[in-house]
């Protein structure tokens, strides 16, 4: 035990003086949803594996060192050289292993958890680097630098708490017009991604020779690229080319900005965008073919998008939040029209055993009218945790009037 504590000293001496007199730590650190309650038909965003700032060490299966004083010395100098040598997080990795294995041979040698917890700051393994920087305060209570080292502590919960807070607003999202985005994070970095985006009439208008205006259903790529500085927001929106009969209407780009409201679960995004006059020419002798796409005016819009969507939803398909038809001869209207229905409804689900159908109307969400609603409140009061339970208004075809039900929310 003192030929231990004797190497200990020297080499916390070789590195930053004894345990107990370590320097002050650094001040910066290193860088199926149809089927549940999804909307049917067209391409639905899935929910993806957000981006995220690593806050505890990959879960990799290494073997636990052994070794004699020596090698942990060893280790510990592999290490510091890796640091100086780092230019990368990847080398800091290395350095990070060094470390952790000096640890496992000697893990009495307080100075090895001290540069242990440093190299975990540097890289983002922030639970890692706490449980350590602890380890370090329980060999040396003493240390002159312990102050110091549970101040770090308290820095690094709270930047856990950050990351937590960012990784939380990942998920599934929807806009306005009921658009499905994906949100992705990665530190302060947001990107919001849909294929299923419909265009409205009033940015394409399509347009076909002896017929008239006729609606864009074919969806069309959209993102946003954006950074957050506080509850602001700015970036980058993108929409991809557009379909419209035989003409394609090019991508369109401008800055977008917004702010972030995470106690209402919303985001308010501005950009701008053109307009385009599409008109495709039929022929009676041949095949029809795009007479022109004609830019217009440029004009800001905004969306509000509600997110993320809860884990768990109704045990059926849905209708309403990209169009609604009533059936028969009547016109299909693209977009929210504050309108929500039931598709499918297997047998023999509790859902049905509930007394729902296939084609419901839902009236009303947990006692909230859907006609007040944008779709991404809709969608914000119809999803939820799985397990919990959500009551529906419902009307059906040929009734007199409507009918309740609670429904347990499924995961999807």
């Amino acid at each position: 035990m003192r030929t231990l504590l004797l190497l200990e000293c020297v080499i916390a001496l070789i590195f930053a003086g004894c345990a107990t007199e370590q320097p002050p730590l650094p001040r910066t650190v290193g860088q199926p949803m149809a089927a549940i309650g999804m909307p049917s038909g067209g391409t639905v965003a899935q929910p993806g594996k957000p981006g995220t700032v690593p806050s505890s060490p990959p879960a990799i299966s290494k073997p636990r060192a052994t070794g004699t004083p020596e090698d942990a010395r060893n280790h510990m100098l592999r290490g510091m050289a890796a640091i100086e040598m780092a230019k990368s997080p990847g080398d800091l990795e290395v350095a990070e292993d060094e470390f952790r294995m000096a640890t496992e041979i000697a893990p009495q040698m307080a100075v090895a958890w001290f540069n242990l917890g440093k190299a975990q700051t540097q890289v983002g393994h922030y639970a890692a680097a706490i449980e350590s920087y602890r380890q370090y305060l329980t060999l040396a209570p003493g240390a002159k630098d312990a102050q110091t080292v549970r101040d770090e502590i308290v820095k690094l919960e709270f930047r856990q708490e950050l990351i937590a807070k960012a990784q939380g607003r990942a998920g599934t999202w929807v806009g306005g017009d009921g658009t499905f985005y994906e949100l992705a994070v990665a530190g302060n970095r947001l990107t919001l991604t849909t294929d299923s985006r419909l265009v409205p009439k009033d940015e394409v208008r399509s347009t076909y020779s002896l017929v008239g205006t006729v609606p864009i259903t074919n969806p069309a790529h959209a993102e946003y690229q954006l950074s957050l500085q506080g509850n602001h927001l700015s970036g980058i929106w993108n929409r991809g080319p557009v379909t419209a009969d035989k003409c394609t209407v090019p991508q369109d780009t401008s800055e977008a900005t917004g702010e972030l409201d995470d106690t209402e679960h919303k985001m308010v995004l501005h950009h701008d965008r053109t307009s385009y006059e599409a008109s495709t020419q039929m022929s009676l002798l041949g095949d029809d073919s795009c007479g022109g796409v004609v830019a217009g005016k440029r004009q800001t819009v905004e969306d509000v998008l509600y997110g993320p969507l809860g884990k768990g939803g109704i045990e059926a398909s849905l209708v309403g939040f990209s169009s609604w038809w009533d059936g028969g001869f009547s016109m299909i209207h693209y977009g929210w029209q504050g309108r929500l229905g039931v598709g499918k409804v297997k047998k023999g689900t509790p859902l049905y055993d509930a007394g729902v159908r296939d084609d419901d109307e839902i009236l009303a969400i947990d006692g909230v009218a859907v006609k007040g609603l944008s779709a991404g409140q809709a969608a914000m009061r119809l999803y939820g945790p799985p397990g919990s339970r959500v009551t529906l208004e419902l009307w059906r075809s040929g009734a007199k009037q409507s009918f309740v039900v609670s429904v347990q929310r499924v995961a999807y």
